[in-house]
């Protein structure tokens, strides 16, 4: 089976995602266990956001699926 390598999250998309889980980026940076300044970064477009840390961000939040997705 061929499953699409997954992406590296757009700024925006993180930051809706923290804003919808109603989380500072502290909390957001906590629930991944990553730094505040990491965070800034990946929400200011610095540095970019692994996706597995996106997806486990998502779904410790209950967000997954994003944007209709369906998980494998």
């Amino acid at each position: 089976m061929n499953t699409p390598k997954p992406h590296t999250p757009p700024p925006d998309a993180i930051r809706q995602a923290r804003l919808a889980a109603g989380l500072t980026q502290s909390e957001a940076a906590d629930l991944v266990r990553s730094s505040l300044r990491g965070w800034q970064q990946w929400e200011a477009g610095d540095r970019a956001m692994p996706p597995g840390l996106f997806e486990l961000f998502m779904l410790k939040t209950g967000q997954w699926p994003f944007e209709g997705r369906a998980a494998h």
